[in-house]
């Protein structure tokens, strides 16, 4: 079962937009708040997505199941279009487009069988062998799903009753800049972001999940998936925060290099 934030870490948020979360709830607070900072330190960049598990669709549209595409599947980045446009949308077994990020983000079971060894190795080829496969499975096990949806807002679509869980960010390499430097602000190693090697649905959604049980969540950079890739325009990555580290990241924001002439100097670029 996914394992929620630990309320604890926005304290420092809480104290900057003087309110305070309810258990579960969103802080509309919080939401206002990134916004004006958002629009204040990376103006006109897309807004970022928060996605969370409930056994309600929260006030978001469940799709029917896509058309199978050309290689018999929908990737989910395929799926996500609307949701970046502002339309919110639950998936789960029954209506995502892909076998693997049914399992990935656990609606059905996901182990290194003889369909996924043969898939990655002969199909894909992103695995030299079983073993490798096997290995891969074994040191980060899929989690079951924390609901009976995973549900996808645009930050600007959230209500009270949306208990966020990961944010992430499709983005520019200078956006992603911003984030990786921010994310990295207040960390005592240089590992406060990690891209680790997965499935595009991993790396945006299921490894931040996980972050959200360790004592010191750390970010995750994404769209390196090849088989990912072909549905985003090509100068797309992805940033995705935990909530825990999304608030602190937030809290850090007027703190750090972003208020500095160093990211003046890149923020022109976003005008252009």
């Amino acid at each position: 079962m996914t394992r929620r934030p630990r309320r604890g870490s926005c304290s420092l948020l809480e104290w900057a937009v003087g309110g305070h979360r309810k258990e579960n709830h969103m802080d509309l607070a919080v939401k206002t708040y990134f916004i004006d900072k958002w629009s204040r330190y990376f103006p006109g960049s897309e807004l970022p997505i928060a996605c969370f598990y409930s056994d309600d669709l929260s006030g978001a549209v469940f799709p029917e199941a896509p058309t199978p595409g050309k290689h018999g599947l929908t990737c989910i980045f395929s799926q996500l279009a609307p949701v970046r446009r502002g339309e919110a949308r639950a998936f789960n077994r029954d209506n995502l487009g892909c076998w693997g990020s049914k399992g990935l983000l656990g609606f059905i079971p996901a182990e290194a069988d003889e369909r996924t060894i043969d898939f990655m190795i002969n199909a894909e080829r992103y695995k030299k062998g079983p073993e490798h496969v096997k290995a891969m499975f074994e040191n980060s096990p899929p989690q079951r799903a924390g609901g009976e949806y995973l549900v996808f807002k645009r930050w600007d679509s959230l209500t009270e009753r949306d208990d966020p869980q990961v944010v992430f960010f499709f983005c520019t390499p200078d956006v992603l800049s911003g984030l990786h430097g921010l994310a990295n602000y207040d960390t005592m190693t240089p590992h406060g972001v990690i891209a680790p090697f997965c499935s595009g649905c991993e790396m945006l959604v299921a490894f931040p999940m996980k972050e959200l049980g360790s004592e010191d969540p750390k970010a995750v950079i994404g769209l390196l998936d090849p088989s990912a890739r072909a549905h985003v325009t090509p100068n797309l990555l992805s940033f995705s925060a935990p909530w825990p580290k999304f608030l602190t990241m937030l809290g850090n924001m007027d703190a750090s290099f972003l208020s500095t002439y160093v990211w003046e100097d890149i923020q022109k670029r976003f005008r252009h």
